[in-house]
């Protein structure tokens, strides 16, 4: 189910809804100030991740990054 922000135009508080794709449809009402009247945000995205990304450290050849923590 998709979450949409809005900002209601009476006291100006944001705020997300969770907006399913049934017949029953979700009650628009600010949490703050209870009113009906919003207007509806253009959200950003988060970037979806690669399974690939998280496979191997990240580590340069010929060692790690951490050889330098022993000589202390």
């Amino acid at each position: 189910m998709p979450l949409f922000e809005y900002r209601c135009d009476k006291c100006a508080h944001r705020f997300t809804l969770l907006v399913g794709v049934t017949a029953e449809k979700a009650e628009l009402r600010c949490p703050r100030c209870q009113s009906r009247k919003a207007t509806k945000l253009i959200s950003r995205i988060a970037p979806v991740a690669k399974k690939d990304d998280f496979d191997e450290p990240d580590f340069d050849e010929g060692g790690d990054d951490f050889d330098d923590l022993d000589d202390e």
